[in-house]
């Protein structure tokens, strides 16, 4: 018989296709469709042995070993037409599942014998050495009508998006179409045999109707790319996107373009393909050479148009042969407007970086100023750490004669805004310590400073207040004499050079809220080796888990760092809060200020930690 050696080719010529295809694993679709193939040629090559073999029941076991290719035919079919027509979001696991059901039941209906009749059998007559014809059961015609549905919709999908591409193509459309229905009227007719001729008798030619709609797929999709959706689509991308793409060969001629890149030369598409790319666009041209030579991927360059002059990003990217590269692709996209952002913003940020540098003058000085026989340090850690402007503050002045001005305070809010109070607290006290009040008289004239700019502000700005400790100190040969007074703000904590630590001065009013405010002073005297710590809440109120840092804990490391330099307490404090709240969690701005009577009438003065 001359049609098994046929569909043997034919099997063949399958799995050849099949690792071309596999080779071309890229392209959309082409998994699916290496799937399809292999079905297609398990089901030729069994079918060949099956009508080779003389015993009519070993014809009936190779027929039943060939539903294998059979029922996974139709579902690789419709899984190659749901990728290539870009519908790959339907093909879920579920999905997949679901879609093996029915040939899963089939193939073990077929392996139990209690259920293989109800597929497909040979009659108990049939002659041996010829091919028996085999009668299909219930479960064929229901599995024939599942596979042909497959194949229907996948028909639809592919047959749908090209004629939908461009009309032009409806011709290829057609023809898939109907390159696609002939193996389907071929097995309709044999399988109807039964009711009329059928000129190959008992032998199933399908698969040689299914080796034609595999070769037009496979052909046209890799060869031709007559039925190609996908590069249909993407010309008309590169047709109209604005970035320029020009396609040169080994030697740097432009053999394709699209209008973008034709613009940018100052000429028409069609008059720069087939010329040198250093004759119609030499700066992108000296790009693709340093590109070459440094093996980068591209860069940037300027080019002048009729527009001005525009900066333009260069990709370049090679076109490999199955050797080496046959030319190379450049994508020119114009960046002018990027670039004049990129130095807006470089303005900005440095316009930016000025006001933060000023702002922070005004939150400490540069560099504390030295106190005959008193030790004093002060650290400022924002929390807003990317300014660095926080709502805290920190001052040491010369007041009077003999006598200095201390300040730690505390305003409402974060950034620019909070500097911009702590300018007016700050400069305002300073302003009246000069003039010799009381501690507490200066901080009462502050608070009316804040109300009285209150006044000028818009009824729905948020309020504005602060809370302040300020200390009046006066150095003596036995130690320091310090008055001491608080608007609102926490108790400073005293740490004799012997004996209990604890907390002195008296609370206050917040400054600006009432008027007039509540405010007392307090007179301490510091002996040699004493030291008094101001800090602001931030300290005993930064927390991890809900639980705050507290009084207790400061007392306990105020306890261990006794006797040593202000310098060093300071740090100490600002770091063991900071660790104490590195996740995060209720992060507050921390200030600290510590004075200390040197023990041997010795004096120093340490810059403020930032």
């Amino acid at each position: 018989m001359v049609l098994p050696w046929v569909l043997g080719v034919g099997a063949l010529v399958y799995l050849a296709v099949a690792a071309y295809v596999w080779h071309h694993r890229w392209a959309v679709g082409a998994r699916a469709l290496t799937v399809l193939l292999l079905s297609a040629a398990v089901w030729t090559l069994l079918y060949v042995v099956e009508v080779s073999r003389p015993d009519p029941r070993m014809q009936e076991r190779w027929g039943d070993i060939k539903y294998i290719g059979i029922v996974v035919l139709p579902p690789a079919l419709l899984a190659f037409a749901l990728q290539y027509t870009g519908r790959r979001r339907h093909i879920r696991r579920r999905w997949l599942a679901a879609l093996a059901v029915e040939p899963v039941l089939l193939l073990l209906a077929l392996a139990l014998p209690a259920t293989h009749d109800l597929v497909r059998y040979v009659k108990d007559d049939a002659r041996y050495g010829s091919y028996a014809f085999v009668e299909a059961g219930p479960l064929f015609w229901a599995n024939l009508g599942y596979s042909y549905g497959l194949i229907v919709v996948a028909i639809g999908l592919l047959v749908l998006d090209l004629v939908r591409v461009r009309t032009r193509y409806a011709r290829q459309a057609w023809t898939l179409m109907v390159s696609v229905l002939i193996p389907l009227a071929v097995n309709a007719l044999y399988n109807g045999r039964k009711l009329m001729h059928f000129p190959t008798g008992n032998i199933d030619p399908t698969p040689l109707g299914f080796s034609l709609a595999c070769f037009v797929l496979v052909w046209g999709f890799f060869r031709f790319r007559l039925l190609d959706i996908v590069p249909v689509g993407r010309r008309q991308v590169v047709e109209r996107i604005p970035d320029g793409v020009v396609v040169t060969d080994a030697r740097d001629v432009v053999v394709d373009a699209n209008p973008a890149a034709g613009r940018l030369s100052g000429a028409n598409r069609a008059a720069i393909i087939g010329r040198d790319l250093s004759d119609v666009l030499p700066p992108v041209a000296e790009v693709g050479r340093s590109a070459a030579l440094n093996e980068q991927i591209g860069g940037g360059c300027t080019i002048a148009t009729e527009e001005g002059v525009l900066d333009l990003s260069v990709t370049v990217s090679p076109l490999p042969d199955a050797t080496s590269p046959t030319g190379r692709l450049f994508v020119l996209r114009d960046v002018t407007a990027q670039r004049e952002v990129e130095r807006r913003l470089r303005e900005l940020a440095a316009e930016r970086q000025g006001i933060i540098d000023t702002l922070q003058r005004g939150l400490y000085p540069a560099q504390l100023p030295r106190i005959p026989g008193i030790d004093v340090s002060a650290a400022l850690d924002p929390a807003e750490t990317h300014t660095a402007i926080g709502g805290d503050f920190v001052d040491v002045r010369p007041s009077s004669s003999g006598q200095w001005s201390l300040m730690l305070g505390d305003v409402v809010g974060k950034g620019a805004g909070a500097a911009t109070l702590t300018a007016l607290v700050r400069h305002t006290a300073l302003a009246l310590t000069v003039l010799g009040w009381p501690p507490s008289r200066v901080l009462a004239g502050v608070s009316a400073a804040i109300a009285a700019e209150e006044a000028f502000e818009l009824p729905e700005a948020d309020p504005r207040f602060c809370t302040l400790a300020l200390v009046s100190l006066k150095p003596e040969p036995s130690g320091a004499e310090v008055v001491l007074s608080l608007g609102g703000h926490p108790c400073p904590m005293l740490v004799p050079a012997t004996g209990p630590i604890v907390e002195v001065g008296r609370p206050g009013s917040l400054l600006g809220i009432v008027d007039p405010p509540e405010l007392h002073d307090v007179t301490l005297r510091l002996c040699p080796g004493d030291a008094l710590v101001l800090f602001s809440d931030g300290v005993v109120e930064t927390r991890r888990a809900s639980v705050p840092f507290g009084e207790e804990r400061l007392v306990d490391l105020l306890q261990a760092t006794r006797g040593l330099p202000a310098s060093d307490v300071v740090g100490a404090i600002v770091g063991e809060v900071r660790r104490y709240g590195h996740s995060g969690e209720g992060r507050d701005d921390v200030a600290v200020l510590v004075v200390r009577v040197g023990e041997s009438g010795d004096s120093s003065a340490s810059p403020p930690s930032e």
